[in-house]
């Protein structure tokens, strides 16, 4: 079945919508993202989902995003330190 979301990019509001089957990856959601929408810095993004951080294995129908289901918003993480699990402020990025 094909859904309707749309990603939030954190960094500036902006937002793009698809329509995906459902079964859709996460990996391959970042990548027609990436094409897109793309993120604001080199390291790449985390895509989150009703407060959960997702993981590219899993389809969009794993983590509830389905066809009949309002409000399909995905935050798109790409902050400077979105990659980073930690909150250290180590600044080896040269831009």
């Amino acid at each position: 079945d094909q859904v309707s979301l749309t990603v939030v990019r954190k960094s500036d509001g902006q937002s793009v919508t698809f329509v995906l089957n459902e079964k859709t990856r996460i990996h391959d959601l970042k990548h027609e993202l990436k094409r897109r929408l793309k993120p604001r810095f080199d390291r790449g993004c985390r895509l989150i989902f009703r407060n959960q951080v997702l993981k590219g294995k899993h389809t969009l129908k794993h983590y509830g995003i389905k066809k009949g289901v309002n409000d399909q918003a995905i935050s798109m993480d790409d902050t400077k330190d979105s990659k980073s699990s930690s909150s250290s402020s180590s600044s080896s990025d040269s831009e």
